[in-house]
């Protein structure tokens, strides 16, 4: 299963990994997706007081204490706490989820999430088709296609690493019109889009939601996120594989301040967005529409050589995510977080004009689509 996404160092170092040698010369991260306007002060003010008030409750496991998450996050998408379950991040419930459906008829719309892939490499991957840049539009077609053929489906809305977000109304209508059908949907990045785009609590029956607390407040270092489903069956089988205390007491309590501080949400996505716009400016400049529209913290570029130009900017002291399009389910490009100053701007838009290759001029568009496979089929034999 690893060797679906082998390749090159770089490609397979997740973004924010700045261990070994590219630590040692690296000044701006922009390759980790997490808000980089966090933590809140809520967050370190509560981690503070606990530690210097009720450090004592460190020792005895932390009976229950996972509740006061969940009914954060009820609260905070406005649902019912009893359709929630809590673990580990996102990421932990994709685990669960894979195990559980190994051997089941999964499919996936590709690109995704790394660790997605990886774990699903057992599912048929939809891909976008032919020579052509992924949209929106290409992704809900696929989407009608998987959940035509499929029992389970999964993607990532908005899409990581290309940004794409599909509307609520549209994926509700895929589950209504497939109701044999489950959808997952990993709702990562969903706060930068905007608030109240969730569909948790949404009345559907073949549905999983999940979520975390890590990427939006800038808490990836904690680990706390949550599935909601109504689906009985489902929610029963990844409720059996959790651990009796799902998630740790330090966890819990920087995540739940986090979820409470709306203020601050509402503030620091705000601004994340405005300065997204710039970031897409930015590429666009040098890319032209190679660069992928979306509304989120972060911009894909399609190229053909993403290692050449994520060396080049390490080189100026700038890690971004290169993603190898021969890789089964990688799309060939970077992925740009958002800079968060105006300093942090300038330097990238410095770097960003001594790329290699040829920028956008007298109106021709530089950045070529993906070439790799598009064909609509099963996992290969042996893989």
């Amino acid at each position: 299963m690893n060797d679906q996404l082998s390749g090159s160092s770089r490609d397979a170092r997740q973004g924010g990994d700045l261990t070994g040698e590219i630590g040692r010369r690296i000044t701006l991260d922009l390759s980790v997706c997490s808000n980089r306007l966090g933590p809140p002060d809520s967050a370190v003010r509560a981690l503070t007081a606990f530690v210097a008030h009720r450090h004592r409750e460190l020792g005895p496991p932390p009976y229950g204490a996972h509740q006061t998450y969940l009914a954060a996050y009820a609260g905070h998408l406005g649902i019912a706490q009893e359709d929630l379950l809590c673990g580990r991040g996102v990421t932990e419930f994709l685990m669960l989820l894979a195990r559980h459906l190994h051997g089941e008829d999964v499919a996936l719309l590709a690109p995704d999430y790394t660790e997605t892939m990886r774990l699903f490499s057992f599912a048929t991957f939809y891909p976008p088709a032919g020579q052509r840049y992924d949209s929106t539009a290409h992704r809900l077609e696929r989407l009608h296609q998987a959940m035509a053929r499929h029992r389970y489906v999964i993607l990532s809305n908005p899409n990581n690493p290309l940004g794409l977000y599909t509307g609520a109304s549209d994926l509700l209508d895929a589950c209504r019109q497939y109701p044999g059908t489950v959808l997952i949907v990993d709702e990562e990045y969903i706060e930068f889009q905007g608030p109240g785009l969730s569909l948790a609590g949404a009345d559907a029956d073949n549905l999983v939601i999940l979520q975390s607390t890590g990427k939006t407040y800038g808490i990836t270092g904690t680990r706390a996120g949550i599935m909601w489903t109504r689906n009985a069956a489902l929610h029963r089988a990844v409720q059996l594989r959790l651990p009796a205390w799902p998630l740790s007491l330090l966890d819990i309590i920087v995540a739940t301040a986090a979820l409470n501080d709306q203020d601050w949400a509402r503030s620091a996505l705000t601004r994340v967005r405005r300065d997204a716009q710039q970031l897409e400016q930015i590429l666009t400049d040098r890319f032209g529409s190679a660069v992928v529209p979306s509304g989120i913290h972060y911009r894909f570029v399609h190229l053909q050589d993403p290692e050449t130009a994520a060396e080049s900017l390490e080189a100026h002291g700038i890690a971004v995510r290169a993603f190898d399009g021969a890789v089964r389910g990688r799309v060939a490009g970077i992925r740009v977080m958002a800079p968060a100053s105006a300093d942090e701007f300038e330097f990238l838009r410095h770097a960003a004009l001594r790329l290699p290759g040829q920028p956008r001029r007298n109106g021709a568009l530089a950045g070529t689509p993906y070439r790799g496979k598009s064909v609509l089929e099963p996992t290969p034999a042996g893989h």
